[in-house]
């Protein structure tokens, strides 16, 4: 009796240190993006004028932090999630979803590189700003990255994950549902290379994830 209460107990845990991380990294990813807004299409001057900016430089440093916490806290999900489906017959499909949310997450990493590598140069190492081909490249390649590759391995974690929730029910059906359809959005955008319109669908799925986490019985 006592090994099942610490079972129970040490699973109650997990789920709530998982619930929680979903919650977190939804909130690290909307940071990301929502604290640095770089202009598109400017021209030379407003660029530059941009860039010059204190506060702008600021921005793209904090974005780069709140990158990493997401990084980070997306890879406690993928391995709650993989343990929920260790005993069940969806070893597969869980290891793929693991595979594709590390690819996430490192390719999540070198975004947040590129996003405070300006500001981190400037305000740290005391460096004068870049000129305007680098400061181009830096910006639309970070575009790139998130809007095919970093958002395409995230719509295939997903789009695992619902697969096992579907077949196997560890977490509530619904949100394997949910899953599905923001998987393919997602997937669709991704393969058009504008993938980082859809962030606002993967915010959506982590906290549903927190919520299935949270409502999951503990004995089940």
């Amino acid at each position: 009796m006592a090994t099942i209460t610490r079972t129970s107990t040490a699973r109650t845990s997990a789920a709530k240190v998982a619930s929680a991380a979903s919650v977190l990294f939804a909130i690290a990813l909307f940071w990301t993006v929502a604290s640095v807004d770089v202009p598109h299409k400017a021209n030379d001057a407003k660029l530059l004028d941009w860039w010059q900016q204190s506060s702008n430089q600021l921005s793209g440093i904090v974005s780069q932090y709140c990158a990493i916490a997401a990084a980070l806290l997306f890879v406690v999900l993928i391995n709650y999630v993989r343990t929920l489906t260790a005993k069940t017959d969806a070893v597969q499909w869980s290891a793929f979803a693991r595979s594709m949310g590390l690819i996430f997450s490192t390719t999540l990493l070198v975004s947040a590189a590129l996003r405070g590598v300006i500001g981190h140069m400037m305000k740290i190492d005391g460096e004068p700003l870049p000129g305007l081909d680098v400061l181009r490249y830096s910006t639309a390649l970070n575009y790139d990255l998130i809007g095919s590759v970093t958002m395409t391995a995230l719509g295939l974690t997903i789009l695992a994950v619902s697969v096992v929730v579907v077949r196997t029910v560890v977490l509530a059906k619904w949100f394997g549902y949910v899953g599905l359809v923001c998987s393919v959005i997602i997937l669709v955008a991704s393969a058009a290379m504008i993938g980082q319109y859809t962030i606002i669908l993967s915010l959506i799925w982590s906290l549903c994830l927190s919520v299935a986490i949270w409502r999951r019985p503990a004995t089940s």
